[in-house]
């Protein structure tokens, strides 16, 4: 005798789970009524009234002398004053039958943790069942179909599929496949059995058409044709796994085939293939819409496999280069997606792409300047042409100056004196409040390197950096802070007005923004030591930072201030500290205070 133990909800096909297989509640009844076996229900009672079979209460009911250990008194809303774990049933049930041959729970939950008892989930249940590992054989019920009948009329590979016994049984199983893009439904029209692929399966129970119910279906092919089957009329609907071989083998044109394509990128864009996208987009004269279907399609893919995508560069550089192309958005969103993942294969089109920041459709500059953030993350000397673009870009919406900031950012670290012209837009993003904190944080980021171009530093510019070091974004914050240190490198006398703000930070929780506030001390140590020399006390303390490079930059200041009161904890870390690259600088720190 096996004893089984049976979760209802997403495991039992009364409320199944919405993207796997579900026990029949036909199979649930069968062992408990048509076997020997002892079948319970430990999950929603709803279970034990579904199946008659006995739930929670009627197992605790077995065991009567524990029965107020387990759930007391019954309460005024029905519920007991306490009840056992999904656990503690395990082993209630299993102290029922302590000579069955097997103990099998089937939940949603992971129990396999529980000795004695062998744990499926519902979807592995039913196949174990299916393929003879678990010999049960139960009977083929209403809502399953036969393994024969697994594999749809059309080939294709099956999800699940059903028998309707009416109008509500179809609801209810189509209610769990409401994010399925496919469906193939099978029914008798004029005494012909007939199948077809669709997109979309409804049950509609009052209408005009038909005073029973019917299905309402959206085919396929021809492109969203609608068409109606009494409920009755139907054999067996199939959720089937679409692929691009089966969407547009069933198309008669190659419009057909284009929208058909379109269809399942929007549907199911990880079962799309790139092969028949570019073997449409290679057609010659192919006509515009089924060309703005065919780019949709592939703009979908992208978002799920970009490093796929490379070889439709070609056809989409030649589509660009067209005096009016049919759907520059499009093409420009692949471009765009390809750059993030793999920004050297599309550099060689930049051209290509620059001309459109100038386009009159706000879409179409978002994804051209997003191409261009791609391509400078790795050739930003590539980029120096479109900075009078991309600055006019930060005065438009935030989608279009993020992509701007971006690849000025990285335009400005490999040369400067070509965003110098910037600084002051930049600054002024970064204190944007109403601006995203991204925006904000890529404004100063630039701004950073920017400021490194001698013509771009103005006092001006640096005391609104200072506002942010009370910022609460921390991200903004240690921007600004790390600003602070690039501008020390050159304009220490500068940043001498601000120490005992910038002395505020070394405290701060975000190790990267103690690492640039102790970086940017030591550097203006080494010019104005008597101003910095008041922070000595804090310089011992960052001795024992938990980051390595605040420790060492920690180094740095107390060997340029020569604080001989710190010689002696120097001393100490030199036999205890675990970093050589801090114990060498703590070496150098002891030298400058005490020279040999």
């Amino acid at each position: 005798m096996l004893v089984f133990a049976f979760d209802r909800d997403w495991t039992v096909d009364v409320n199944p789970h919405p993207q796997y297989e579900a026990v029949p509640l036909e199979w649930v009844r069968y062992l408990a009524h048509k076997t020997d076996h002892a079948v319970y229900a430990i999950g929603n009672q709803d279970l034990a009234e579904e199946a008659a079979i006995p739930g929670v209460v009627d197992i605790v009911g077995r065991h009567p002398a524990d029965w107020d250990d387990w759930l007391g008194d019954k309460q005024p809303d029905g519920r007991y004053e306490s009840f056992p774990t999904r656990r503690e049933r395990l082993t209630l049930i299993e102290a029922l039958h302590p000579a069955a041959d097997r103990y099998i729970v089937v939940d949603d939950l992971d129990l396999s943790d529980v000795e004695g008892w062998q744990h499926y989930h519902a979807w592995e249940f039913v196949p174990a069942v299916r393929d003879g590992h678990l010999d049960l054989a139960p009977p083929l019920t209403d809502d399953q179909v036969s393994d024969d009948d697994l594999a749809t009329d059309g080939g294709l590979p099956t999800v699940a599929g059903i028998k309707p016994a009416d109008a509500d049984h179809l609801a209810s199983f189509l209610d769990g496949y409401d994010d399925t893009p496919g469906f193939e439904i099978t029914y008798e029209q004029d005494g012909d059995d007939v199948t077809r692929l669709c997109w979309d399966v409804t049950v509609v129970e009052d209408t005009a058409e038909s005073e029973a119910p019917i299905v309402r279906c959206s085919s396929l092919i021809p492109k969203g044709e609608s068409f109606t089957v009494p409920i009755g009329a139907i054999d067996v609907v199939h959720v089937v796994k679409l692929s691009p071989e089966a969407v547009t083998a069933q198309a008669e044109t190659q419009p057909d085939a284009a929208a058909a394509l379109r269809r399942l990128a929007d549907a199911a864009p990880n079962q799309l293939q790139l092969s028949p996208v570019l073997t449409l987009l290679d057609q010659k004269a192919l006509p515009p819409q089924q060309q703005r279907d065919a780019l949709h399609a592939l703009a979908a893919l992208t978002t799920v496999r970009p490093d796929a995508c490379s070889p439709a560069i070609p056809i989409l550089r030649s589509l660009l280069q067209e005096d009016d192309p049919v759907a520059p958005h499009d093409a420009l969103t692949t471009l765009h997606a390809i750059a993030e993942a793999s920004p050297e294969d599309i550099a060689p089109a930049l051209d290509d792409i620059e001309p459109y920041l100038d386009s009159e459709r706000t879409p179409v500059q978002r994804e051209a300047a997003g191409c261009l953030a791609g391509i400078a993350t790795e050739y930003p000397a590539d980029c120096i042409d479109a900075v009078p673009k991309l600055v006019d870009f930060l005065e438009e919406d935030d989608e279009r100056r993020r992509y701007a900031v971006r690849a000025l950012a990285k335009v400005a670290a490999e040369s400067p004196e070509t965003t110098a012209s910037t600084a002051g837009h930049l600054a002024e993003i970064a204190l944007e409040e109403s601006a995203s904190n991204e925006v904000r944080q890529l404004a100063t980021a630039a701004l950073g390197r920017t400021l490194r171009a001698p013509a771009a530093f103005t006092t001006e510019i640096f005391e609104d950096v200072v506002e942010l070091y009370d910022t609460d974004n921390y991200k903004l914050r240690n921007n600004a802070i790390a600003l602070t240190y690039e501008v020390a490198d050159l304009h220490t006398d500068i940043v001498e007005e601000y120490i005992d703000d910038i002395a505020a930070l070394l405290t701060d929780d975000d190790s990267q923004t103690r690492i640039n506030a102790s970086g940017t001390l030591a550097r203006v140590a080494e010019d104005f030591p008597a101003s910095v020399s008041h922070l000595t006390p804090m310089f011992v303390e960052l001795l024992s930072d938990d980051n390595e490079q605040v420790r060492e930059n920690a180094c740095w200041a107390l060997g340029r201030l020569e604080a001989s009161e710190a010689k002696a904890t120097l001393e100490e870390r030199l036999q205890e500290e675990p970093s050589e690259a801090v114990r060498n600088r703590i070496a150098w720190a002891l030298s400058e205070i005490d020279p040999v």
